[in-house]
């Protein structure tokens, strides 16, 4: 599946929408709605959503809820899927059309990617109405992670997608690509309906996986009935069968529900590019003046700006009319400060606060319900890339929190406030006193243990420099003349500027 992308859809009218503040009050303890409904908000304050195609939401009159009578609509539709009608659709239906302008946003996109999830569906031979599914469990947003680590658009979690062949590691999350994430959805679901023969069945063990369904199933006396293990389902899991029910109803009868139905266009075609050499995409934007927020809505499953092709080639789109651009000037884009924008994960380089300056993105108060605060003190050798990766958030997400302005200035022993899911945060809170090794060993990494160093003396034209917090070797560099980062690495045998470390004695020439 190939999509020609991008401008994205939905600055129209954002600042009007995010003026009809959402009520996530309204169902306090409705896992489900509260879910969708923040998964949407973040979409729609997401800047890489800032670039958008014009498309004119008019608004329509909503007609009064209480009169609709939804089993009308579900009558109508002819599927493989078992779509019925009850309550809990009903309840999901009315939250989809509460707020008709931010619905219509993503109902626009959902119409926009469903034409190609519809041919994924065709060639596996599975019902077509599972194109709506990213609407009903993701709000189309592809940066969404639920619950149980759950990420993407298709929501995938990590065992699934790693057994389906997708990259998961710390700079790439594969389920984050739009084309290899739905066929591996599709697959998925594909299998789960092979063992159940049943959609029900198939549909909340994609949702919460086959052990928990099975673990309902027996105790619901063996009965293989979505209705009867519903209540005996993981909160998380329970309601994937109404919210598809509901999201299908919407997008095929929306107009007839008082809901914008827009069609949209994007204007920006692309082409890949197949990257041999490790790269940044700061570097694309510096020396091609691509924009960071299309680079990160055409490439998101890059999880630190950056594509680490080092021993195989990886994929990249960028807009078709940079291709050539890209081909005259490959070698002076791979070298633009190659040795200080890979020393670390998310280089930002921003003048101090003052006033009338804001940076953050996340105040308090918008952080969604259901999260809770921990905080974490930097140890030696910690950098914002380790802390995202331990706490499964943004880099940007920890600097928008905690007001830094540049990551390469955060010191050892500062506290960082940061938003984890509440039914996590004991989970969480063990990193404070976990060591690297161990930090790591979570992420299903392993740190081999350092050989301890004899300091080797130097002849009268050496001395050693030591590392001290937010150096890195352009900084070091910079402070003896004639030296420049790449020196520093030769010197020291190092080939990976990120694994410098604070305290570390670095050889540097007398010139």
């Amino acid at each position: 599946m190939r999509y020609t992308i991008f401008t994205l859809l939905f600055a129209i009218g954002i600042s009007s929408a995010f003026a009809q503040k959402s009520d996530l009050n309204a169902h306090p303890q409705d896992y489900y709605l509260n879910t969708w409904e923040n998964n949407l908000i973040n979409l729609l304050k997401d800047d890489s959503c800032s670039l958008i195609t014009h498309a004119d939401f008019n608004k329509k009159n909503l007609l009064a809820i209480s009169d609709f009578h939804y089993e009308k609509y579900v009558s109508k539709i002819n599927s493989d899927i078992s779509i019925k009608y009850d309550y809990r659709v009903g309840e999901i239906l009315n939250e989809y059309i509460s707020n008709s302008s931010k619905t219509a946003k993503i109902l626009a996109y959902s119409h926009f990617l469903a034409d190609g999830f519809e041919k994924e569906l065709k060639k596996a031979n599975l019902p077509s109405e599972l194109k709506y599914l990213p609407f009903a469990i993701s709000s189309m947003n592809n940066q969404a992670i639920g619950k149980t680590g759950a990420a993407g658009l298709w929501q995938l979690g990590y065992s699934a997608a790693r057994k389906e062949g997708l990259n998961i590691d710390s700079y790439v999350d594969e389920r984050r690509n739009i084309d290899k994430s739905t066929r591996a959805a599709i697959s998925e679901i594909k299998n789960l309906h092979n063992l159940y023969k049943d959609w029900d069945l198939a549909l909340a063990a994609y949702s919460c996986g086959a052990s928990n369904v099975n673990k309902s199933i027996r105790r619901a006396n063996n009965q293989m009935n979505y209705d009867s293990i519903y209540n005996l389902l993981p909160e998380f899991g329970r309601d994937i069968v109404p919210a598809l029910t509901a999201s299908i109803i919407l997008h095929k009868y929306a107009d007839s529900l008082g809901i914008c139905n827009n069609n949209i266009s994007f204007a920006i075609e692309v082409d890949t590019l197949e990257v041999s050499q490790r790269l940044h995409l700061v570097q694309l934007n510096e020396v091609l003046g691509i924009s960071l927020d299309t680079l990160h809505f055409l490439n998101p499953e890059y999880k630190h700006d950056i594509i680490p092709a080092v021993s195989e080639l990886y994929k990249i789109l960028i807009p078709k009319d940079y291709l050539a651009s890209f081909n005259a000037m490959e070698d002076s884009i791979y070298h633009y400060h190659d040795s200080t924008l890979f020393a670390i994960s998310k280089p930002v380089i921003l003048p101090p606060p003052s006033k009338g300056r804001h940076y953050a993105r996340y105040e308090p108060e918008q952080i969604p319900d259901g999260s809770a605060v921990v905080y974490y003190t930097i140890k030696s050798g910690d950098n914002l890339g380790y802390i995202s990766s331990w706490f499964d958030v943004k880099t940007r997400q920890i600097e928008d929190w905690n007001n830094i302005y540049d990551p390469r200035r955060i010191r050892a022993g500062k506290k960082l406030k940061i938003y984890v899911d509440e039914d996590k945060a004991s989970y969480y809170k063990k990193l404070e006193t976990m060591s690297f090794a161990e930090k790591q060993k979570r992420e299903g990494k392993t740190v081999a243990p350092k050989a301890k160093k004899v300091e080797e003396p130097l002849g009268k034209d050496w001395f050693y420099h030591t590392v001290k917090s937010g150096e890195s070797p352009y900084i070091i560099a910079k402070k003896y003349d004639g030296v420049s980062p790449e020196d520093i690495l030769r010197w020291n045998n190092i080939t990976n500027a990120r694994s410098i470390q604070i305290g570390q004695k670095l050889k540097i020439k007398k010139k």
